[in-house]
């Protein structure tokens, strides 16, 4: 069984022993009728609110949380306040409820000092009243915790998938072979370096446009006709090619284009890599 803990100060014994049987269940009114089965509440309960700001420091030291206090706002030995910051300054996250038979307690005042998640009870208690603020300030807590769990988890993919974007962008910019892909409408989805160099455009002029958009028309139909076919057919399409170079020679290319899939085995485009053999060509 999963338990959570309360922390409890107070300087009466009797208050104290009271919020025990009443987190605890044996007597009084039942949390809210909505704790779940496999949650047990345990009242951490303290008359002296130093040893209590002991307790927790090394608690929270070991990684244990705890979703609330309930502070009596005035005790001989340290004031609730003062206790309820020193709480604030181990946890930020920890709702503080502040108990008080007084009237003149300055609820502005704390509020000014304690900011976010304070909250304030009346004695003589309202038996259920309280139960129902732990129980709404303890599921609540149950779900910031969920909450930043899947932050934590979603940022943890975030940072492994932009290292590996990182390390792809990497590779692909320290190899000569030109490099691009397509999607199925002949669109650019990105392209290395090597071959923005030899298009003689910028990579960012090229992914998102078409061949049409910087090379001979009679170049692009040609080039449509293969892509056509690779992603017609589901299969690898090699092929060598003359083109002129840059520098204002001729080139030979040696070109594969391979179809790209989804999960779902549907053709979502082409990749494409050629290489100049030219100097090859010429020695052999």
């Amino acid at each position: 069984m999963r338990e959570i803990k309360i922390l409890v100060v107070d300087d009466d014994p009797k208050v104290l022993e009271v919020y025990r049987l009443m987190f605890s269940g044996e007597s009084g009114p039942s949390f809210g009728g909505n704790r779940p089965s496999d949650v047990a509440l345990r009242c951490l309960a303290y008359t002296d609110p130093r040893e209590m700001i002991q307790d927790y420091a090394r608690m929270h030291a070991r990684w244990e949380r705890v979703p609330l206090c309930i502070v009596d706002m005035r005790m001989p030995k340290q004031s609730g306040l003062v206790t309820a910051e020193q709480l604030r300054t181990i946890d930020p996250e920890i709702d503080i409820v502040i108990s008080s038979a007084y009237s003149d307690v300055g609820t502005p005042e704390i509020r000014e000092r304690l900011r976010e998640r304070v909250y304030f009870v009346r004695k003589p208690f309202d038996y259920e009243e309280i139960s129902l603020m732990v129980e709404s300030l303890v599921n609540s807590w149950g779900e910031r915790r969920k909450l930043q769990r899947r932050s934590k988890v979603l940022r943890r993919r975030a940072e492994s998938m932009r290292r590996q974007t990182a390390f792809l962008n990497s590779l692909l910019e320290s190899v000569p072979e030109l490099i691009f892909m397509k999607d199925t409408h002949g669109v650019y989805m990105m392209c290395n370096d090597a071959f923005a160099r030899f298009a003689q455009h910028r990579v960012g002029e090229i992914v998102g446009g078409r061949d049409c958009d910087f090379l001979p028309v009679e170049m692009c139909q040609r080039l449509l006709e293969q892509d056509r076919q690779v992603m017609e057919t589901g299969r690898s399409l090699n092929y060598k090619q003359r083109l002129e170079h840059p520098d204002g020679g001729e080139c030979l290319l040696e070109t594969v284009k391979s179809p790209v899939f989804s999960k779902g085995g549907q053709c979502i485009g082409l990749i494409g890599i050629a290489r100049d053999i030219t100097n090859r060509e010429k020695a052999g």
